[in-house]
C-alpha cells in the first residue's frame, strides 16, 4: 500500500514536471516571437532612417524617373498630382530641382553633382583693427561734360591725349597721390550712351562717386543714369559742377536741378557736397581732393592686406608681346606674381605686374589698380577674381563653373521642350475636341536683310558696349547679324570668317597688319576702322540705309478730266471707247503711268493705248489742250473721271524705320 501511494506521487511530480516544461516552452516561444517582432521593427526604423541614394542627372523623363525609384509611372503621376503638376506625361523631362523633390517625397536621398569652388573669406566684424586704404573713385557723368580732361589736370599727366576725340574709350584705372602724400584710386567711365554697362560696374566696385557736371549744360541723359547706378550701389556721392570758368555758366542752376533727381547737395540744406571746379583751369581742384579726403575718413574706409587675394577685372584686352592682359582692381589681400588666380571661366598664372604708368612693381594691396598678364583666356570685365591654392584646384574650378554653365543651358532647353510639348498637347487635344481648324498655323518668316559683321575691338568692355549699341538699331527690315567678336588684332582667321559669312569687319582701336589688309583686298571682304564710338555707330548707319532698297515716291506729272465718253467702230466685236479730255493742270505723257479715278477710288492703273489730238498721234499734251485717250486693257471709262499722269522714281532712304 506504501509502494502504490509512492507511485502515485511519483506520477503527479512527473505529471507537474510535464505541465511546467510546457508552459516554460510556450514562455520561451512568445519571448523569441517578441525579439523577432522587436528586431524587424528596427529594421524597418533603420530603414526610415537610412534612405537609399540615388544619383539624379541633369534632366530626366517622368517613366524614367519611375524607373530610377522603382515604381510604376501610374504611381508617380499620381504622387505628381498631389504635388501640383498638371499632365504629367511619360515624356514630360523633370529638371533637379523638381526630380529632388519628388525623390525625398518617396524616401530617397538625392545625390546631384556639386561644382568645385573657391570659396570668399568673409568679411571681418570688425574694422577698425584694420588699416586705412585709399580710397577707389570713380568720376561718372555725361558725355563730353570734361570728367577725362579733369582727372588730366589732377594727376598732372595727360590722360585726353590719346583718346580719340576727347572721349574716354575704355574704363583707366590709376593712383592719384595728393600734396598731402594720401592717395586716391580713380576709375574713369566713358560718358558716351554706348558704355553704359561700364559705367554700372565702375559704379559697383567704388566707395565713392563724383559726378561731373558741366555748368554750361546742365544735367543730361548720360548725368541721370550715372546718378542711378550711384544711388543703387549705395556709395558716398560728390558733386563736381564742371567748366565754372566759361561764359554762360551757371552753378546755381545744376544744383536746383540735381534736386529734381533726388540729389540735395549741401548748398540746399543737403548732406551731398557740391564743388564748383575747372579741370581746364584746374579751379577748386584742391577743394574737390579735399572734399575727397573729408568723405573717406568719414566713411572709415579700410583695408585687409592679408589671406587669398580677392579682385574686380576692370578690364581685359590683348597686348602684343604680352598675351591675354586685365586690368584689375585688388579688393582683399596682396597681390605678387606667380599666384593663381580665377575668374569666369579663366584663370592665370601672375606672370607681369604693372602700374598705370607701366612700370614694374612687386605686389599690389587693397585699392590697387594693377595690369596683369599670364591668363590662358580672357575673362570678362567685370569678373570677380578670386585666388586658388594651385593649378589644379584652378583647373577643378573652371571645368566645374563650365560644366555648371552647360547644366544652366540644359535646364533652359528642358523647360522651353516642356513649353513645346504641352502647347502641341494641348492643341492636339483642342483639335480633337473639334476647338481649332486642322489646317496648322501659318508661320511668318522674316523678310529682314541680314548685314552679317565680325566684331574686333581693343578691350572686352568696348566690345560689350558695341554689342548693346548694336541692339538698338532696328530689326525688322534690316538685321545686324553679330558673327563673331573678338578682341585683339585684325587676323587672317577673320577675314576668312568674314569672307565665308559675307560680311564685313568692324574694327574699333585694332590695327590690321598689311599681310592682313592684302588678304582682305584679295578676298574682297571689308575692313572698317573706327576710333570713336559714334563716328562708328553714324557710318554704320550709312550703310544699313545703302543696303535696304531705296524709297519709292510718285511724282504727278498732270491731270486731266474726261468730258465726253465716244465709241469708235474696230474690226473687232467691241466697238473701241475713246475718252475725250482737258488737260487741267501739268502735262500728261503717253509713256508713262496712267490712273483712272473715279469718286476717290483707284479704277485704273496702266499706260495709255492711244494718245490723240484730233487725228493726230501725239507724245503729250499740256494745261488747257483736249485729247483723246484710249486705255490699255480698260473700257469703262466714264464722263466725269479724273486721270493722273504720274512717275514712280527711287531714292536712297534717309532714315532707318523704328515702329
Amino acid at each position: 500500500m506504501h509502494k502504490k501511494r509512492n507511485k502515485r506521487e511519483d506520477e503527479r511530480s512527473a505529471k507537474t514536471a510535464k505541465l511546467d516544461k510546457k508552459h516554460l516552452s510556450d514562455k520561451d516561444k512568445k519571448s523569441a516571437s517578441s525579439k523577432d517582432f522587436a528586431s524587424k521593427k528596427e529594421r524597418e526604423k533603420k530603414k526610415v532612417i537610412e534612405p537609399k541614394d540615388i544619383l539624379l542627372p541633369d534632366g530626366i523623363t517622368v517613366v524614367n524617373m519611375g524607373s530610377l525609384l522603382g515604381i510604376s509611372f501610374e504611381k508617380l503621376a499620381s504622387k505628381m498630382n498631389g504635388l501640383g503638376f498638371e499632365y504629367p506625361t511619360p515624356d514630360f523631362v523633370l529638371n533637379t530641382d523638381v526630380s529632388s523633390l519628388i525623390a525625398l517625397e518617396f524616401g530617397m536621398n538625392p545625390i546631384i553633382r556639386q561644382a568645385s569652388a573657391v570659396e570668399t573669406k568673409p568679411p571681418p566684424e570688425d574694422w577698425t583693427s584694420y588699416p586705412f586704404r585709399p580710397p577707389v573713385v570713380t568720376i561718372m557723368g555725361h558725355v563730353d561734360h570734361g570728367k577725362t580732361t579733369l582727372l588730366d589736370t589732377l594727376r598732372k599727366t595727360s590722360v585726353a591725349a590719346g583718346e580719340a576725340g576727347g572721349i574716354t574709350q575704355h574704363i583707366g584705372a590709376f593712383f592719384v597721390t595728393l600734396p598731402s602724400g594720401k592717395k586716391i584710386t580713380f576709375l574713369d567711365t566713358p560718358g558716351h550712351a554706348a558704355f553704359s554697362a561700364m559705367r554700372e560696374r565702375g559704379a559697383r566696385v567704388t566707395d565713392i562717386v563724383v559726378l561731373v557736371v558741366a555748368a554750361d549744360d546742365g544735367v543730361m541723359p548720360q548725368t541721370i543714369e550715372a546718378l542711378k547706378f550711384a544711388q543703387e550701389a549705395g556709395v558716398q556721392i560728390v558733386v563736381a559742377v564742371n567748366k565754372c570758368d566759361k561764359h554762360g555758366a551757371t552753378p546755381s542752376k545744376v544744383k536746383e536741378n540735381l534736386i529734381r533727381y533726388g540729389l540735395l547737395v549741401e548748398d540746399y540744406g543737403g548732406e551731398v557736397p557740391a564743388v564748383e571746379v575747372s579741370g581746364l583751369t584746374g579751379l577748386g581742384l584742391d577743394q574737390l581732393e579735399e572734399t575727397i579726403v573729408a568723405v573717406s575718413e568719414m566713411a572709415d574706409i579700410r583695408g585687409d592686406a592679408t589671406g587669398p587675394v580677392e579682385a574686380t577685372v576692370i578690364e581685359s584686352r590683348v597686348v602684343k608681346g604680352k598675351g591675354n592682359v586685365t586690368t584689375m582692381l585688388v579688393t582683399r589681400g596682396t597681390l605678387k606674381s606667380g599666384q593663381i588666380l580665377v575668374a569666369g571661366t579663366s584663370w592665370c598664372k601672375v606672370r607681369t605686374l604693372t602700374d598705370e604708368r607701366g612700370k614694374a612693381i612687386k605686389e599690389a594691396g587693397p585699392s590697387s589698380p594693377v595690369e596683369i598678364s599670364g591668363w590662358k583666356e580672357l575673362p570678362d570685365a567685370g569678373d570677380f577674381a578670386l585666388e586658388a591654392e594651385n593649378e589644379n584646384q584652378a583647373k577643378e574650378v573652371i571645368a566645374s563653373r563650365i560644366e555648371d554653365k552647360k547644366r544652366q543651358d540644359s535646364m533652359k532647353s528642358i523647360e522651353e521642350m516642356n513649353a513645346i510639348r504641352l502647347k502641341a498637347r494641348a492643341m492636339d487635344q483642342a483639335k480633337a475636341s473639334g476647338q481649332v481648324d486642322n489646317e496648322a498655323p501659318v508661320v511668318e518668316e522674316s523678310t529682314a536683310i541680314p548685314f552679317p559683321i565680325v566684331l574686333k575691338t581693343d578691350v572686352h568692355g568696348s566690345s560689350e558696349a558695341l554689342e548693346g549699341a548694336l541692339e538698338g538699331f532696328p530689326k525688322h527690315e534690316i538685321r545686324i547679324d553679330i558673327i563673331s567678336t573678338g578682341v585683339g588684332q585684325v587676323t587672317d582667321s577673320d577675314v576668312e570668317l568674314a569672307y565665308a559669312a559675307n560680311a564685313r569687319i568692324i574694327a574699333f582701336n585694332v590695327p590690321a597688319d598689311k599681310k592682313v589688309m592684302t588678304l582682305a583686298q584679295k578676298r574682297k571682304v571689308p575692313i572698317d576702322s573706327y576710333n570713336i564710338i559714334y563716328k562708328l555707330m553714324d557710318d554704320l548707319q550709312e550703310k544699313l540705309l545703302d543696303t535696304l532698297p531705296k524709297e519709292e515716291f510718285t511724282i504727278v506729272l498732270g491731270e486731266a478730266d474726261v468730258l465726253q465718253m465716244f465709241e469708235l467702230n474696230t474690226k473687232s466685236k467691241e466697238p473701241e471707247r475713246i475718252a475725250g479730255c482737258r488737260i487741267m493742270s501739268g502735262k500728261v505723257v503717253r509713256n508713262e503711268t496712267i490712273r483712272v479715278i473715279r469718286e476717290e477710288q483707284v479704277v485704273f492703273e496702266g499706260k495709255l493705248k492711244a494718245f490723240k489730238h484730233h487725228k493726230k498721234d501725239i507724245m503729250e499734251a499740256s494745261k488747257g489742250l483736249e485729247c483723246g485717250m484710249a486705255f490699255d486693257g480698260f473700257n469703262e471709262a466714264l464722263a466725269g473721271d479724273r486721270v493722273v499722269c504720274f512717275r514712280i522714281d527711287k531714292k536712297r532712304r534717309t532714315k532707318l524705320n523704328y515702329q
